[in-house]
């Protein structure tokens, strides 16, 4: 499948396992290279060396925990400073814990909000000033259904994601007009 994604840079959180490694792999097979983060180091580069070897691409892994902003600002300039631009950013990093109202505490709570939404927010803030000064790029966020649906067991994450999809709505509008989605 050709994408047109050819000489692309693209950025993708959350990298390490799951979606994320299948997200990079897609992007970096249809001819980006990739700069990819997760929090443990070893797997990261594990699967930044495989992704490299059955792709041919340059695929950048920097250990980055989303939930500290100086993490942030680290993974998104390396990668700038090491390709020179960024075409793309995928937020995929962020689990939540489940449970009921009565189970979830102050921290279950903080710690959905801080990677699933906050995360986002982070890699996004440090992300616009070199797409504004590109004049273009894209901003995929993955966020689950949760935020649009009900569910008892999934309201921290839903709240995440709610918030999540807001924001995700808002930069497009405001951001839209600078060729930046």
């Amino acid at each position: 499948m050709d994408l047109g994604l050819k000489g692309k840079i693209a950025l993708v959180t959350g990298a390490s396992e799951g979606i994320g490694t299948g997200i990079a792999r897609v992007l970096a097979r249809e001819g980006c290279n990739v700069a990819i983060c997760a929090r443990r180091e070893e797997p990261l580069k594990a699967t930044a060396a495989e992704i490299r070897k059955e792709s041919g691409r340059d695929i950048l892994a920097i250990a980055a925990d989303l939930t500290k902003p100086d993490d942030c600002r680290k993974f998104i300039d390396t990668a700038a400073k090491h390709f020179g631009r960024i075409d793309i950013l995928v937020n995929n990093a962020g689990s939540s814990p489940g449970g009921t109202i009565e189970y979830l505490t102050e921290e279950h709570w903080a710690q959905s909000l801080q990677l699933k939404f906050m995360g986002y927010v982070r890699c996004i803030k440090f992300t616009l000033p070199y797409m504004l000064k590109q004049g273009k790029g894209r901003v995929v966020n993955l966020i689950g259904n949760d935020g649009v649906k009900e569910s008892y067991w999934e309201i921290a994450p839903g709240a995440a994601n709610a918030a999540g999809q807001n924001l995700t709505i808002a930069l497009a509008g405001q951001y839209g007009r600078n060729n930046i989605s």
